[in-house]
């Protein structure tokens, strides 16, 4: 088949980049290798759909070299151009948006059916096994025939949660390969017993060898063996951008951030509980899990020492990371086709005129909280030359 443009991928960024190009008029064919496109979009925000963040910036990434595209196409464009297409969104407190129904379902339908309005030819089923360059034209070559097309835009994504694993493609055309680790998932432990299902707004800093990476507060899920939630996902995309060379990494959980040390202290010999010391500031469980690493005399009795010593447990308790959970419960993977062979303004090829990559399947990795899909909606706009 003869065509302008295909887009080999049918998730977020691929679909968004067959409605842009489609619009200035290109001869779309957009090919997903699964039975129906957008799945892994359904799963996006707990099925409610995370889009983008109003406070994005470029900082929020492992790379500068997304700069370019989220300065052009920031998340307040991103709504504005959703909007354009029929969806209405909304903005929680801190800066998350959502389709207003927050229902994925909904942003699926309004894709799908721009999609249809705009004449984009969809082919499911269709997984693109090579791409070749033959007679300045690019071939797609899939098991349901060859696709010859002068613009081609790999969008296939990485195998993170249900994805597969597409680099080859680009990599037998001479782009180099980031090693790729998982990020947006779990971080492994095994120093919290017994609070598996608590969740507890706390403030958490993560070290690794060290060095402080990030230090914010938010809602911590703590499970057998690990820390989830959102605050531990965006934990764990920087030591996922660490590739695994780390000696030691440390979370340092502060469970009281909006009391000082000593106010604690004082809170604490105020209630005068030996026995119970906490049960009227944590959950019951992590209540343990502080008092079994606090160093106290075993009178029952309350003193100044045993209610600074409790204090200090809960402002800093230590968790020894051993690594992120794997491939099955992360939502992205933190690596990908190099940046450095791609033109950081139209993400076109540095090697191959007319071919692009976007979203996922390169290098760039955002935060937890609609970052990841801010770049599959802004690259898919830049390499559509949305606005040019």
């Amino acid at each position: 088949m003869q065509t302008s443009t295909v887009i080999a991928g049918g998730g977020a960024s691929g679909i968004l980049a067959a409605i842009v190009c489609a619009r200035k008029g290109d001869d779309v064919v957009l090919l997903e290798k699964n039975d129906r496109i957008g799945k892994k979009l359904l799963s996006t925000g707990n099925g409610k759909c995370n889009l983008s963040n109003i406070n994005c910036t470029p900082d929020d990434y492992n790379t500068p070299f997304v700069k370019d595209v989220i300065d052009r196409y920031p998340p307040q464009k991103v709504v504005e151009f959703f909007s354009s297409l029929g969806l209405l969104t909304r903005v929680d407190e801190e800066g998350r948006v959502y389709p207003y129904s927050e229902s994925a379902t909904t942003v699926l339908n309004v894709l799908m059916r721009n999609l249809l309005n705009y004449g984009v030819r969809v082919i499911t089923q269709c997984e693109v096994r090579e791409i070749v360059r033959k007679e300045d034209k690019w071939i797609a070559l899939t098991d349901k025939g060859e696709f010859s097309c002068d613009k081609l835009i790999v969008a296939t994504g990485s195998d993170a949660t249900s994805g597969s694993k597409s680099y080859s493609l680009v990599q037998s055309l001479g782009h180099a390969l980031t090693p790729v680790n998982y990020a947006i998932a779990p971080l492994l432990c095994k120093d919290i017993k017994g609070a598996n299902g608590v969740r507890a707004k706390v403030l958490a800093q993560i070290a690794v060898d060290g060095e402080t990476l990030m230090s914010e507060r938010g809602e911590m899920l703590f499970k057998d063996n690990a820390l989830s939630g959102v605050l531990a996902f965006r934990l764990s995309s920087m030591l996922a951008r660490k590739k695994g060379k780390f000696s030691s990494c440390k979370v340092t959980i502060d469970f009281v951030p909006d009391y000082s040390e000593e106010k604690l202290k004082q809170l604490i010999l105020d209630y005068d509980n030996a026995i119970n010391p906490l049960d009227g500031i944590l959950h019951k469980a992590l209540a343990l899990n502080v008092m079994s690493r606090t160093p106290m005399d075993k009178s029952l009795l309350m003193s100044s020492a045993k209610a600074g010593a409790l204090a200090k447990s809960c402002k800093h308790f230590e968790v020894n990371v051993t690594g992120v959970a794997g491939r099955e419960f992360a939502q992205v993977a933190s690596g990908g086709i190099s940046t450095d062979g791609f033109d950081c303004h139209t993400l076109q090829s540095l090697r191959h005129k007319g071919l692009y990559c976007i979203g996922e399947v390169l290098d760039v990795d955002g935060l937890c909280g609609g970052y990841n899909l801010q770049w599959a909606w802004a690259s898919a706009m830049a390499v559509g030359g949305y606005d040019d």
